[in-house]
């Protein structure tokens, strides 16, 4: 008898503690989650930047191209797949900024999907994204905001 009341409890410890890092692990998964939106619209919206985060992947693989011998036109065939993937992106960010309520005003929200839509089409044209992205430079250092130090 005692053996079941043992084993009982331990399969409840066991149970509480899988839930408790379960949740634990969501948490952290949807803060980071939420946390680089923020950062790539803070990038995009206020230092009209590709955010170097969604670049990382691509200028792993230049390097790796560039290591190789590839030529200009592999290097620019690269930069476009991208710049497709980071259209994406920021579709996908305009939808999370309309659908979620991040901004304290519906003027804020406009000014926000304003400014991602400007630099969507901005970087549609090729020369202002071969100057805006240069995959074989490496990744630029963290933008410093001024502004956010002075508060």
């Amino acid at each position: 008898m005692w053996i079941w009341i043992l084993g009982f409890l331990v399969a409840v410890a066991a149970f509480t503690l899988m839930t408790y890092v379960t949740w634990r692990w969501v948490g952290k998964y949807i803060q980071r989650m939420i946390t680089e939106r923020l950062q790539a619209i803070e990038q995009i919206v206020n230092h009209e930047q590709v955010p170097t985060a969604w670049l990382r992947s691509y200028r792993k693989r230049a390097t790796k191209l560039i290591a190789a011998g590839a030529t200009d036109r592999q290097i620019t065939q690269l930069s476009h797949i991208a710049r497709k993937r980071c259209l994406a992106n920021v579709k996908d960010l305009m939808h999370y900024v309309h659908d979620a309520g991040i901004t304290d005003t519906p003027d804020t929200k406009r000014l926000v999907l304003t400014k991602l839509k400007e630099q969507s089409e901005r970087w549609r044209d090729d020369a202002i994204w071969d100057e805006l992205v240069d995959l074989r430079a490496p990744e630029p250092p963290p933008v410093h905001d001024a502004e956010a130090d002075a508060s």
